[in-house]
Order: structure tokens, then sequence, then C-alpha cells
């Protein structure tokens, strides 16, 4: 029998996954809610003290959930998607792809939209305004559909 291989953090990779949902868990109720203040500013309520905390815990979170995810991906790589995956559920596979592409290109929208949010006067600033609130919304449809499709993605074998 051949001896399998030595893979980076694998003894580690349950506590890493375990904090990377944690993470994407603050990262949803940030977004989402920072999607709300941004809504407001379309309507006129400037909460611009709210709205500088959720574009800082989104980008820090998003940032940390991220790094947790590339730490756990060598154990998921061989283990999860090597040896279940793409063998039994291609569709997982796939799915993951395209979900950590999202997550790749959502993660300007979200450093982006911290950075405007302090610099910009959501009051006087209304072209600002619009092009803030739409890198919210993206960053936030990304990061529903991310956390989505990792449940799908982690319900393929468990469930």
């Amino acid at each position: 029998m051949a001896d399998e291989p030595t893979i980076f953090l694998a003894s580690a990779a349950r506590v890493i996954v375990m904090l990377h949902a944690a993470c994407a868990i603050v990262l949803v109720g940030a977004a989402t809610h920072h999607s709300l203040v941004a809504l407001g500013y379309l309507r006129g309520v400037y909460k611009v003290q709210l709205g500088r905390i959720y574009a800082a815990t989104v980008a820090a979170a998003w940032l940390v959930t991220f790094t947790l995810g590339c730490l756990a991906y060598p154990t998921f790589r061989f283990s999860v998607r090597a040896l279940y995956l793409d063998r039994y559920e291609p569709w997982g596979s796939n799915l993951f792809d395209i979900k950590e592409s999202f997550a790749a290109l959502g993660l300007p929208f979200a450093i982006a939209a911290f950075v405007l949010s302090r610099v910009m006067q959501p009051k006087e600033d209304r072209a600002l305004v619009i092009c803030y609130a739409a890198m919210v919304f993206l960053a936030t449809a990304v990061v529903w559909f991310d956390v989505i499709s990792g449940i799908f993605i982690t319900m393929a074998k468990g469930v």
C-alpha cells in the first residue's frame, strides 16, 4: 500500500474549516447589514458611522475567510475533492470552482467599498453613493451565493 501524501496543515484542517465557516457567518451578516445601510444612503438616510463599521467588518471578514479557505484548500483538494467530489459529485467540484472564482472577484468590491466609506460624504457625493451602493450590493450577492454554494457542496457527502 502506497503512503498517503503529506498535505499542508492536514492535521488542522477541521479546525481551519470551522473557523472559515464562523468567519463566513460574520461576513454574511455584516454584508447584509452593509447592504441595508447602502440602501438607506440611496433613500436619503445617512448612517455614515454604521456604514464605515460594516464596510470595515466586511473587508476584514472577507480577507480572513478567504485566507482560511486557502489554508484549508490543500486538504480539501485531496481528501474531499479528488477522492469524492470529482468522482461521484462532479457538479460539486464545478460549483466549488465557480464559488471560489466569485469570492476572488468579489474581494475588490469589498475593499473598494471600504475605501469609499472612508472618503465619501454620502449627503454631498451622490454619484459616489450610487457607485458605493452598487459595490456593496454586488459584494453581498457574492457572499450569499458563496455561503449557499458552500452549504450545498458540504451536503454532497454529508447528507
